[in-house]
């Protein structure tokens, strides 16, 4: 795992209250605003319990992975590899600076808020009965102002740490979770997202997808009225289900002909094996007023994507000067 991943992992756990432990399991409907633009929700536990999760832990296990882990958890006391237990990101705007992302883990808070403190321009501000932390980004440009980016950060009742690239924004969330402006837990829409039967370990629903006109996937995208992704496994098949609702059958017709179509050029990139693979796994019809891609695969052939992938990548970064 890169560093730099590692660092947005201890950065996000740095303000949990003690050490209890925290249940995220499926998305926590009260913790997301009632009128979200698009979410998207990881259950790391659920995620950890899949032959996938397995391959993936044995990976980050591995001698030369093992050791960087190793002088995370000194510096940090935090191993994301077992302590964090899921991640929702959400936003209420149309600017990426409107996103949330709010972290489920199990660490010790102590330690990681004394870190945290130390960071360049360190600098709080009381909001209500809570504080919101905020410092300077190092890892990205200076605006067309000049100015820094910041990172802003809060903590909710020692189970949920809220980031943000805007004040507002954490604000904001800290209100929902205050249960002081309305969130998805006493609203009937988006009723797929946090069902207690919903066994995906990562779920997501988009209102409005914008696409570059370049990309092949805008026509699409842009005839979408609201998109939903639901990914799982079971008996060693990876499930991943996206619906694309449209405004009227007519609509959906006119997207399964574009869809179909995408999925035919996939399979003529005799160059790129993994994408023919996924669209002979993949299947696209029509219900409704909606369009309904299923990929189903079996974990072997997923695992075996992966290793290539990992293999191609270690090449790449070999033959850099």
């Amino acid at each position: 795992m890169k560093t730099n991943c590692l660092c947005i992992l201890a950065a996000a756990a740095w303000a949990l209250a003690g050490t209890l432990p925290v249940q995220a399991g499926p998305l926590v409907r009260s913790d997301v605003p009632a009128e979200p633009s698009w979410v998207l929700h990881v259950d790391c536990d659920q995620l950890r319990n899949t032959a996938i999760g397995q391959f993936l832990l044995a990976e980050m296990n591995k001698p030369e992975v093992q050791a960087k882990f190793a002088a995370f958890e000194t510096i940090f006391s935090f191993d994301p590899r077992t302590a964090l237990r899921g991640f929702t990101l959400y936003s209420t705007g149309a600017a990426p600076e409107d996103g949330v992302l709010l972290v489920y883990a199990d660490i010790n808070a102590s330690r990681l808020e004394t870190l945290v403190k130390a960071a360049k321009d360190y600098q709080s501000t009381p909001y209500k009965q809570h504080v919101i932390h905020n410092w300077i980004d190092e890892k990205k440009k200076k605006g067309p102002d000049g100015s820094q980016p910041r990172v802003y950060a809060a903590i909710h009742g020692g189970r949920v740490v809220i980031f943000g690239q805007r004040q507002a924004r954490v604000a904001g969330a800290l209100d929902v979770l205050d249960k002081a402006a309305p969130s998805l837990g006493v609203s009937a829409a988006f009723p797929q997202l946090g069902a207690s039967d919903n066994a995906s370990f990562i779920q997501g629903l988009a209102r409005k997808v914008d696409l570059p006109p370049s990309d092949p996937n805008a026509a699409l995208f842009r005839l979408t009225r609201q998109t939903l992704l639901q990914v799982s496994e079971a008996q060693r098949q990876l499930n991943a289900t996206l619906t694309l609702d449209a405004r009227d059958e007519e609509v959906a017709a006119q997207m399964v002909t574009v869809a179909q179509g995408l999925v035919a050029l996939m399979k003529l990139q005799t160059d790129k094996p993994e994408s023919v693979k996924l669209a002979e796994a993949t299947t696209i019809r029509q219900e409704g007023a909606s369009v309904v891609g299923r990929l189903n695969l079996s974990v072997d052939e997923v695992v075996a994507m992966l290793k290539a992938g990992a293999a191609r990548a270690a090449a790449q970064k070999a033959s850099e000067p």
